[in-house]
């Protein structure tokens, strides 16, 4: 059998498993609908322990260039592209989850407090449509869906105080941050069960309704206890 692979030196080592596999991809040495080796394999190759072989397959994951079939093994789904390369970027660049988690909070936390005075009834509809497909999603356990109604829940938070430099910068944080926290979430293979669906969903109601209220400080409270519950769960091993 041919090594497609090459020991791994660097420090970050699951970055570079990851570049590697993407780069293999893109110069063809495997091709969208190719089975990837075993993970076995490639730590083997790469002379890397299997840990890091699966962050790095889970990044890829994440970006969309890699399909994991249960039972079955994981398959290239399509060519790296921009997106991929900075969904890889984060393993190698970013803080700790819990650190990003913390600089979010102390922008989120401003910002629904300035929603909050500024909610016209149409802004406070934008927030309510995704809510009620977290709802949804809660009730189907889909962490998928509800991850994505997550972000259009607060982007919608964002867009209420009518600042388009506020809108973008909360785009930039909660897609990049939330990213590296599928990430951690992923290496750890945490499953969400239906206590975390309950309390997730119960944390962005009482959001909505201090919204609903015009009420700032308890808006800023309750996006508070939403990281108070991120943090716990990530610092629970």
């Amino acid at each position: 059998m041919s090594v497609a692979f090459q020991r791994i030196e660097t420090k970050k080592k699951s970055t570079r498993v990851a570049e590697q596999v993407a780069e293999a991809i893109r110069r063809g040495v495997y091709h969208v609908g190719d089975r990837l080796p075993p993970e076995r394999v490639i730590a083997e190759q790469m002379g890397v322990s299997r840990p890091s072989v699966r962050e790095a397959l889970s990044a890829l994951q994440l970006a969309g260039v890699l399909e994991s079939r249960p039972g079955d093994g994981t398959y290239v789904a399509r060519i790296p592209d921009e997106f991929g390369y900075r969904v890889l970027s984060l393993l190698e660049e970013s803080e700790s989850p819990v650190e990003a988690i913390e600089a979010r909070r102390v922008l989120e936390e401003a910002v629904v407090s300035s929603a909050a005075r500024r909610m016209t009834e149409e802004a406070l509809r934008a927030i309510q449509a995704p809510l009620e497909r977290m709802r949804d999603a809660a009730s189907r356990a889909s962490f998928e869906d509800f991850s994505a109604s997550n972000v259009a829940f607060h982007l919608a938070i964002a867009r209420a105080t009518g600042n388009s430099l506020i809108e973008r910068a909360i785009r930039l944080v909660v897609e990049v941050m939330g990213q590296q926290l599928a990430l951690e979430l992923r290496r750890r293979d945490y499953t969400p069960d239906s206590t975390f669906f309950a309390e997730a969903f119960r944390v962005h109601e009482e959001l909505y309704d201090a919204l609903a209220l015009r009420d700032p400080r308890n808006a800023a409270a309750a996006m508070a206890r939403h990281f108070d519950m991120i943090e716990a769960a990530l610092r629970r091993e």
